[in-house]
């Protein structure tokens, strides 16, 4: 899997075909975890980076949500991509592979 940040945020599989990532909140958290280069990133950073000062009423089970989400649109697009994002403590991070 590769991932593209330098204007838009895209995904693609390594045969070179794009991967939807559906969801604002989505897309911010992937974003957000590209940004850290594989270190882990704390659910309260996580929380605070996606809903600022406004966050659901249970900001854990919302950030969960999100994570499952993105978990499934990865592996939608390449099963073994599902493993990419990973709990660790404090919260998650994304694992791609050096040259992606």
């Amino acid at each position: 899997m590769r991932f593209g940040v330098l204007g838009p945020l895209t995904v693609w599989t390594d045969h070179g075909d794009p991967v939807s990532i559906r969801g604002r909140m989505v897309r911010a958290l992937l974003a957000d975890l590209l940004v850290h280069e594989g270190r882990p990133v704390s659910a309260d950073r996580l929380v605070e980076d996606l809903w600022g000062a406004k966050p659901p009423a249970d900001p854990t089970a919302a950030l969960h949500v999100r994570v499952s989400q993105l978990r499934r649109a990865l592996a939608a697009a390449e099963p073994e991509a599902r493993h990419l994002v990973v709990s660790q403590p404090p919260g998650y991070a994304l694992r791609p592979a050096p040259d992606a």
